[in-house]
């Protein structure tokens, strides 16, 4: 047999696509071993600087085959991991390092822009108008944060470089108030996040996760208006209100997991294809055209409409271990 080396790449590329997830659902390979898979990145250098080497020679195509495998190892370890992506968090850098200082302060309607990276990072909410920030780093150097009375932004120190695991791993937790009208941004970078966001007002909810975990509870939010989760190489979980309100999910190579309370119509507009994968269908959604609806959403008091897209992922309504 002759193997056609225009392809070769290509064929252990998707071959290592299936196997890994195959591999992890006979118990063949650890999840949590799975999980770190990101950190082969540094093979994708070494396959470069091979393919450079050995360019005018018959093993020219070796460079490009340890390229072909590492994605290939990579992206179907994130696929098999699932929705448990919180194994990056618990990879990136080392221990939490120092206590720094509490800071908190006061807020009224405005913007919060948390940008997280490497660790874990807790938001809750507590009554009134103050925000609040405890938790750890290295050396016990705070965030870098920016406040107003109509804005709060807190920034890790080293948050581009926490994706590729060299990060100082550190632990936030954020205190919200409930009282004022807020739209939250917030970005994680290989970590774990949780949102509690019980009684607050919220006018936007942006959440962008990269390499990490992040589950959001909406459940008991006072107002909210629209939500918006990009999840890259990781995993959501996003508990919705009985209320009105409209979103947009998108994942790439990675997963997004969302609850809707019963007696809440939804509406979703799906950007399907080959690499996207759903359960719409099982969880007795109708299809018509790239839209999918709930029967009762005509006549629902409180209707959640949602736009959606996935690139090697998978979007889950309502699964069997819940959102929270």
């Amino acid at each position: 047999m002759r193997i056609d080396r225009r392809f070769l790449n290509w064929g252990v590329f998707f071959i290592l696509l299936g196997v890994i997830p195959l591999a992890v659902q006979a118990n063949v390979l650890d999840r949590d071993v799975v999980a770190r898979s990101w950190q082969l990145w540094p093979l994708l250098i070494i396959g470069a600087g091979v393919g450079l080497l050995l360019r005018r020679t018959a093993l020219a195509f070796a460079g490009g085959l340890i390229a072909a495998a590492t994605f290939g190892l990579m992206l179907g370890s994130l696929l098999a991991v699932g929705s448990d992506f919180s194994g990056l968090g618990r990879s990136c850098g080392g221990d939490s390092g120092t206590a720094f200082p509490a800071t908190q302060g006061t807020l009224s309607n405005g913007r919060v822009r948390l940008e997280f990276a490497c660790g874990d990072l807790t938001v809750g909410t507590a009554s009134a108008s103050g925000w609040a920030l405890t938790g750890t780093s290295k050396d016990g150097a705070l965030p870098r944060i920016d406040s107003s009375a109509d804005r709060l932004s807190i920034r890790s120190r080293d948050a581009n470089v926490g994706f590729m695991g060299f990060g100082n791993r550190q632990a936030w937790a954020v205190t919200l108030p409930q009282d004022p009208t807020l739209d939250l941004d917030v970005q994680l970078n290989a970590g774990s996040s949780t949102l509690g966001l019980a009684g607050a007002h919220l006018g936007t909810l942006d959440v962008q996760g990269n390499a990490g975990s992040v589950t959001v509870d909406l459940g008991a939010v006072a107002a909210v208006q629209r939500v918006q989760v990009q999840v890259n190489a990781g995993s959501a979980r996003i508990a919705l209100p009985a209320a009105s309100l409209t979103g947009d999910f998108q994942v790439n190579a990675g997963s997004i997991a969302f609850c809707v309370p019963q007696g809440t119509g939804l509406r979703i507009t799906a950007a399907d294809n080959l690499t996207a994968s759903n359960n719409f269908a099982d969880q007795g959604l109708s299809k018509s055209g790239n839209t999918w609806e709930s029967s009762d959403y005509p006549s629902a008091t409180s209707r959640i409409t949602l736009s959606t897209s996935a690139n090697a992922g998978s979007l889950t309504l309502n699964p069997k271990d819940g959102c929270r």
